[in-house]
């Protein structure tokens, strides 16, 4: 059985990370969980000591202080025992037989990266209701004009993607040759993954988005933890500013791939697009989902 190593940086969400771990556990082919301690303030390292203590497949490494997802999971990666890794989240829940269905396509498509449907789950939904309500998208795998994933869309087959959605399995050679650009601005985390996607896409990798499984991450209302803890205008300003370093880098792939050719148009396009997203859309859906609690409680 092939074994995967799951690295996971954590910051102040240790009943989330306490729930993770056992869950990734469960499945047979994890082999150790490396728990990268990014700045914590909330009991994790004590929880660790004891957890690591218990049992040898839990590992923690700490960086004393905040230094941000990029530079926790490369120095997570660092520290992987097996030849495959999957780049894990402390919000996470994974599907019955996750690992044994996303490596077995991994070998049938020759994949060096994979990644499963990741559906967002609303704290109030159910597993049945989420994928049911994930199941209605339709459109196009990549919004080419916005350059994002639909993370959460079903499909019949695998397909090979330049882009997928942030958890990913793969070979820990590549990941340790490409690694994450720790010179992606720190804050809202954002295109952090798509950054290393598509430079694994330009060194000639092949990513392959497998629809067969999925992962759920749990989205908290009020959530000021994680890559959450910038919220409102300091948000969009984080995503904007590493989102213009992003285009900038990979701006010969971006004109190939997905036809964006003036930067200066899209970067535009796609703050106004975010903001409505982040800061005008929630309220609208919160109150939406407030008025129908008592219906689906009847």
């Amino acid at each position: 059985m092939p074994e995967v190593s799951v690295v996971v940086p954590t910051y102040n969400r240790l009943p989330l990370l306490r729930q993770a771990i056992q869950m990734y556990l469960s499945h047979a082919e994890v082999k150790e969980i490396i728990i990268v301690i990014d700045g914590c303030q909330d009991g994790t390292l004590e929880y660790l000591i004891e957890a690591s203590a218990a049992d040898d497949r839990i590992r923690y490494t700490n960086n004393d202080t905040n230094r941000g997802l990029v530079y926790s999971r490369n120095r997570g990666l660092s520290l992987v025992n097996s030849e495959y890794t999957y780049v894990g989240e402390d919000d996470l829940t994974l599907s019955d037989g996750f690992f044994t269905t996303l490596l077995a396509h991994l070998r049938e498509t020759s994949a060096d990266i994979i990644s499963a449907r990741n559906i967002f789950m609303w704290q109030s939904e159910s597993i049945p209701e989420a994928i049911a309500r994930t199941d209605k998208i339709s459109g196009p795998a990549i919004n080419r004009r916005m350059i994002t994933v639909q993370v959460g869309m079903p499909a019949e087959d695998d397909r090979i993607q330049p882009m997928l959605p942030a958890p990913m399995l793969g070979r820990t050679e590549v990941f340790r040759k490409i690694g994450w650009d720790e010179n992606i601005p720190r804050g809202s985390a954002w295109r952090e993954e798509s950054d290393l996607q598509l430079e694994a896409w330009k060194s000639g990798y092949k990513l392959v988005y497998c629809p067969h499984t999925i992962s759920f991450n749990l989205m908290i209302d009020n959530d000021r933890t994680g890559s959450h803890a910038l919220s409102g205008f300091g948000r969009i300003r984080s995503i904007v500013r590493n989102n213009w370093y992003f285009i900038h880098k990979h701006r010969e792939v971006i004109a190939q791939e997905f036809g964006v050719t003036n930067l200066s148009l899209y970067i535009v396009r796609f703050a106004i697009w975010k903001t409505y997203r982040e800061i005008v859309k929630p309220p609208i859906w919160n109150v939406a989902l407030r008025a129908l609690r008592p219906l689906r409680r009847k």
